[in-house]
């Protein structure tokens, strides 16, 4: 069906469709109006967490380094409660110790020396010295002396698996010295055992 409208184009009604008229009713002011306060409305508690995030990550700033310090005491007080537990077991074979560092002296290669025997919470017991520097024997000779230490029964009974852990040449004077270490765990004692 065909309308035709003859009025003049001032006297005209324009009809706007129902979408076009949309726009203009309070339903779709009411409706943009809601979804402001919605948008206001979460981004209200947002923001309050991301200012208490940066209030507690502040804190976590000013206690990071208490922290450090109790940690770093812990760790501490572990290597005391380790060093304790061992020096403990070695005041148990007290006189057995005695013979083992006897033994230690007797297989002692000529040309070698002790420098530092301590105790380490990893490594159980290390043994530092040096020994002279004489075309090549000296490897034979801390080789020969970490053999001989796990041979002894006594001494391979208190300390496992020696092992050479460095050799390094250094030079002084005229002399031509070669620095070990030695490292053996310790091996866990029963208490019973009476020393004697």
């Amino acid at each position: 069906m065909l309308k035709i409208n003859l009025l003049p184009e001032g006297a005209r009604k324009t009809t706007l469709s129902p979408l076009e008229q949309l726009h203009r009713t309070p339903l779709v002011w009411l409706a943009a109006a809601a979804m402001v306060l919605l948008a206001v409305a979460l981004s209200v508690p947002v923001a309050l967490g991301h200012r208490e995030l940066q209030t507690l990550n502040a804190k976590i700033q000013v206690l990071a380094p208490k922290k450090a310090e109790v940690d770093q005491i812990q760790q501490l007080l572990h290597q005391l409660r380790v060093q304790e537990a061992a020096f403990r077991g070695l005041k148990r074979g007290q006189g057995l110790w005695s013979k083992r560092l006897n033994v230690l002296s007797d297989v002692t290669p000529d040309g070698v020396w002790f420098t530092e025997l301590t105790l380490d919470q990893a490594k159980g017991l290390v043994i530092q010295g040096s020994v002279i520097g004489e075309g090549g024997s000296e490897m034979v000779r801390v080789g020969r002396l970490v053999q001989s230490l796990q041979a002894d029964p006594d001494f391979a009974a208190a300390v496992g698996d020696i092992q050479i852990e460095s050799i390094k040449r250094v030079q002084e004077q005229d002399i031509e010295i070669a620095q070990f270490t030695l490292t053996g765990a310790l091996v866990t004692a029963s208490p019973a055992a009476p020393t004697s």
